[in-house]
């Protein structure tokens, strides 16, 4: 009886030696460069005048490229964000330094699928079934 359970024991501590855990220093390492898409132009009227809206859309490896979002919303553009490879935590913060700028910017941010969110400037209207 006693050998069973030490076995089981042994197989659990294999079982976890074998998880490798990255250092706080590691996993806060700067990301790899990622080439940045260039932004599309998107034909608008407003007002019976024509207008072009930058549209970014940017795929962040890291919380650290949270401040190039930032910029992006700050200069007047609208922000496709992909977060799928994101974990629940570091996305719920990305959200929320980002529903700031959106916020003070009197934007407009709305998930459009699992994963994706679409941030508009105050002067972008986004409008849908879901929308």
């Amino acid at each position: 009886m006693f050998e069973k359970w030490a076995e089981k024991l042994r197989e659990r501590t294999r079982e976890q030696e074998e998880i490798a855990f990255k250092s706080f220093d590691e996993t806060t390492a700067a990301p790899k460069a990622v080439p940045v898409e260039e932004p599309k132009a998107i034909k608008s009227t407003q007002d019976g005048k024509d207008s072009n809206i930058e549209l970014k859309v940017v795929h962040p490896e890291s919380f650290s490229e949270v401040s190039d979002i930032a910029d992006y919303l700050l200069d007047g553009c609208t922000v496709i964000l992909n977060l799928e490879l994101f974990d629940p935590a570091s996305t719920l913060r990305m959200l929320d330094f980002l529903n700031g700028v959106t916020y003070s910017t009197g934007g407009d941010i709305k998930q459009v699928a699992q994963g994706t969110y679409i941030i508009t400037p105050h002067n972008v209207d986004v409008t849908g079934e879901n929308a």
